[in-house]
């Protein structure tokens, strides 16, 4: 086998972000695919503890380390992204990455155990924070790479 046909820990971040925010088509379908089964499983008309788990706990725990591995890789190719320097070195990024998968853990053992069922709390976590993930993700991966002209 040779170096290039090895397993490489970035080809599986940058194949998740291409096939989640890559292009505007892959974007738009998983921004709106995500609303709308969030807004079905928030609201309860798709109210079933697999789909809150899969919507609101897999995939934003998916797209947090996607899109913080690749922050990591942006940074290592262009140091002036507008981000804190710890965010852009490990072992600060490997925390915040724990940090928000810990966070999102609590948070979802609470809501499917029922001990809180508040439709804003699943508003959040099912809509908000995965549309907000997706969205720096996005963001992240068109900014122009290398820039040298200080814009």
């Amino acid at each position: 086998m040779n170096e290039q046909e090895q397993f490489h820990p970035n080809k599986l971040i940058h194949f998740l972000v291409d096939s989640s925010v890559g292009n505007a088509n892959n974007y738009r379908a998983t921004i709106i695919g995500q609303i709308l089964f969030g807004f079905l499983y928030t609201f309860g008309y798709f109210d079933v503890k697999i789909v809150g788990l899969i919507i609101g706990y897999i995939l934003p725990v998916v797209w947090v380390i996607s899109s913080y591995r690749f922050l990591k890789f942006r940074a290592d190719e262009d140091e002036q992204l507008p981000f804190p320097g710890f965010v852009k070195k490990d072992p600060g990024n490997l925390f915040i990455i724990i940090v928000d998968i810990v966070f999102l853990s609590i948070i979802w053992f609470i809501i499917l155990n029922g001990l809180y069922d508040a439709t804003w709390l699943k508003f959040v976590f099912t809509i908000l924070f995965p549309a907000l993930t997706l969205a720096m993700m996005r963001s992240l991966r068109i900014i122009p790479q290398n820039r040298d002209d200080g814009s």
